[in-house]
């Protein structure tokens, strides 16, 4: 594969050619850096498990107005590693076309690889993780698919100022809503926004390129490049500001590529220990590959923030939002709407919940030029005995079409809705076996597309079988 438009090659370049600090290197003299947490092994987690200690975590230093979503914990970590995994599943889907008409169910089978690496210094940490396999069906070989999945992350943290440059790209045979619960993808971890078991930390939903409803088959790239700064300008308050570009190729004819840029400002204070209060500015623009409309977004936002060190973190933030639509046929049209968006993470002992909530413009999934969006996603994952582990991932959007954007006066809405379910059951220390099971739905008023790539009506289910072998960290010095 070959993200030539991608934005992640220059990027792993430079990151490559940053050296990290040595073990040894001594602070400089005024430097007061927070030294990383050790993160805790399997092995240390069950024997916390077992006695029924809790295991102490430092709280995550990062602005809840910046590219990344805070958590319960410190993201940092005091090794370098890599973590290779490698699974096998059998598969039944019951529309694997994506039709309306009766369905029935065709099996497949999945093979998938994935590798985590991480390089942590005495201030930096690079991060990166590979998810890549493919899909072959028994009947329909015409449907053969392969999927890949890249990131890369790399942050700084100094006296007064922090980095970061983060990239996502992927390479998939349909659309990203709902797809992390399908098959071997739900279990060895997919959306490298952070859910499923990634590494990389969750980005802010408005700095991705991600597709918002679900379409017909046919390969795409997706990619979301993140650059950020951060200041800290007093022992409170710190300021931060980030830019973004986000791509949506379509491989396949009948959808609309985009081409989107973000810019946000931001200011945070802290009034505790706990809770923090900011305020920012954001702009954003979308452009069309062979349309002549595209539209600009301002927003301010005021943001409040909770924490509690280890065990949940809150975030949620509102404001007006101003949307200015170009078209050189019917001119310029300005409307004014409500953005928001908030985030709930939750983690207490072999339990976690995260929910993340955003209101706003997107790029309308290759469908509509523009769409304004409410989305719902969470992720639940529990361990109800000792090797048995169950997750649920449901989501939900109400995307609707922009003025002056669509046919007509009527306005086109499509609701797409996802769950996804997994039972695993561990065997060892490095072999688990699993259950899973994806439910999509979408319905629109919109007509059927002569293309086949708007899906008004869609009803699918997939369920999963399959082992999965994950060795235990190799360290690196």
């Amino acid at each position: 594969m070959k993200l030539k438009k991608g934005g992640w090659i220059p990027i792993l370049i430079m990151v490559l050619c940053v050296p990290g600090a040595a073990p040894g290197q001594q602070t400089a003299p005024g430097d007061q850096q927070t030294q990383p947490v050790a993160p805790v092994t399997s092995d240390q987690s069950a024997q916390v498990a077992e006695e029924g200690q809790t295991t102490p975590l430092a709280p995550d230093p990062r602005s809840f107005s910046g590219a990344e979503e805070v958590s319960v914990q410190s993201p940092g970590t005091a090794h370098s590693y890599f973590l290779p995994s490698f699974e096998f599943s059998e598969n039944g889907d019951s529309n694997l076309n994506f039709g309306t008409g009766p369905q029935k169910f065709e099996t497949m089978s999945s093979i998938m690889g994935r590798l985590d690496l991480q390089r942590a210094g005495r201030f930096s940490t690079t991060t990166a993780e590979f998810i890549g396999g493919g899909s072959i069906y028994t009947h329909r070989t015409e449907f053969n698919s392969t999927s890949e999945q890249f990131g890369i992350s790399h942050s700084y943290q100094g006296r007064r100022w922090s980095f970061l440059l983060d990239d996502r790209a992927s390479y998939l045979p349909e659309s990203p809503f709902g797809y992390g619960g399908l098959g071997f993808m739900g279990a060895l971890g997919t959306s490298l926004g952070g859910a499923n078991g990634s590494n990389l930390a969750s980005l802010n939903p408005a700095f991705s390129a991600d597709e918002t409803l679900l379409t017909g088959r046919g390969s795409r790239i997706l990619n979301t490049a993140v650059v950020q700064t951060q200041y800290k300008a007093g022992a409170h308050s710190a300021i931060t500001m980030t830019g973004s570009f986000g791509l949506l190729h379509f491989r396949a004819p009948g959808f609309t590529d985009t081409r989107s840029g973000n810019v946000l400002f931001g200011f945070n204070h802290s009034f505790t220990a706990r809770d923090n209060v900011g305020i920012s500015y954001g702009y954003s623009l979308y452009r069309y590959k062979h349309l002549p409309q595209g539209f600009d977004t301002h927003l301010i936002e005021l943001a409040y923030g909770h924490q509690i060190s280890g065990r949940w973190a809150l975030n949620f933030g509102a404001g007006p939002q101003i949307t200015i639509i170009k078209n050189p046929l019917s001119g310029t049209d300005t409307s004014h709407s409500w953005t928001a968006d908030g985030s709930l993470n939750y983690h207490y002992q072999k339990e976690s919940v995260a929910l993340t909530f955003i209101r706003g413009n997107n790029n309308g999934g290759g469908v509509l030029a523009g769409a304004f969006t409410d989305n719902v996603r969470g992720d639940w994952s529990t361990e109800f005995a000792r090797h048995w582990t169950f997750s649920l991932d449901p989501g939900f959007a109400h995307n609707r079409s922009l003025p002056q954007t669509t046919a007509g006066s009527s306005e086109v809405t499509f609701n797409a809705a996802y769950v996804g379910a997994s039972v695993s059951r561990k065997f060892g220390r490095n072999t688990s076996m699993f259950f899973t099971y994806n439910f999509q739905n979408q319905r629109s008023n919109a007509a059927p597309c002569s293309t086949g790539n708007c899906r008004s009506g869609l009803h699918r289910h997939v369920l999963g079988f399959g082992f999965d072998f994950h060795p235990r960290q190799i360290t690196v010095d």
